[in-house]
């Protein structure tokens, strides 16, 4: 696996959060970034098209969900994984579903070897985009 297969971006409105999963996930052997926002990550995204992207669901501005659509649609390779500590994410979710956008979401806090099985569970399958 090159670097590059291996090239994750969290983010989390709360920057010990995301910076910490960044961590644990470098430590892991993968080429994590950490941001805070979803604006920020649109940027990111465009100009280094991670494999994975980790986000939180709540957020201000632009939300998790927005965020993950607008992944499927602009960067149909790139994974996504939401996560929530947040009681209101089942009705955004359920919206999303009623659009064709189906989700998982992990549960916040995430504790380090479900998120190590998750990742690695997603960056192992192939890609559904068209070739």
């Amino acid at each position: 696996m090159t670097t590059m297969d291996r090239s994750i971006l969290v983010v989390d409105d709360e920057p010990a959060l995301a910076d910490t999963l960044a961590t644990i996930l470098q430590r892991a052997g993968y080429l994590a970034n950490a941001l805070y926002s979803g604006e920020e990550a649109l940027a990111f995204i465009a100009a280094c098209q991670p494999l994975l992207v980790i986000m939180d669901v709540i957020m201000p501005g632009m939300d998790g969900i927005a965020l993950a659509k607008t992944i499927r649609m602009s960067y149909p390779t790139c994974r996504v994984l939401l996560f929530s500590g947040n009681a209101d994410t089942q009705d955004l979710l359920e919206a999303a579903q009623q659009e064709g956008h189906a989700f998982e979401v992990l549960a916040k806090p995430v504790p380090p070897p479900q998120l190590l099985a998750k990742v690695a569970s997603l960056l192992a399958q192939k890609s559904t985009s068209p070739a």
